[in-house]
């Protein structure tokens, strides 16, 4: 089952800063956000809780990799929910994205 990805103002922003300061760092970015709406859970996304954040009602915030091995690596923050309910009154999974950052 696919996964909706909601973004909040800022991760819109930075990826929209990135589409044209750093394609290739995008593109990788973009690579990471197919990942999570078909596999959260993709090995290449390394997905781990990230303690010292939460979301705006208290949910767990995790973090999964865009890049690895690189100085300043791209990271994305999100969690899981509120989930949707379609046209014909199916659950559809959200995972709303906090922010696309470099690590620091």
């Amino acid at each position: 089952m696919t996964t909706r990805l909601r973004f909040s103002s800022e991760a819109k922003e930075s990826l929209k800063r990135l589409k044209t300061a750093s394609p290739s760092v995008h593109a990788q970015v973009q690579k990471a956000l197919g990942y999570l709406e078909t596999n959260p859970r993709h090995p290449s996304l390394k997905t781990h809780r990230y303690a010292s954040l939460s979301g705006p009602n208290k949910e767990q915030v995790f973090e999964a990799y865009a890049q690895n091995n690189t100085p300043g690596a791209y990271r994305v923050f999100f969690w899981y929910g509120p989930d949707e309910v379609d046209d014909k009154k199916k659950r559809v999974p959200v995972i709303s994205i906090l922010a696309i950052t470099p690590h620091p």
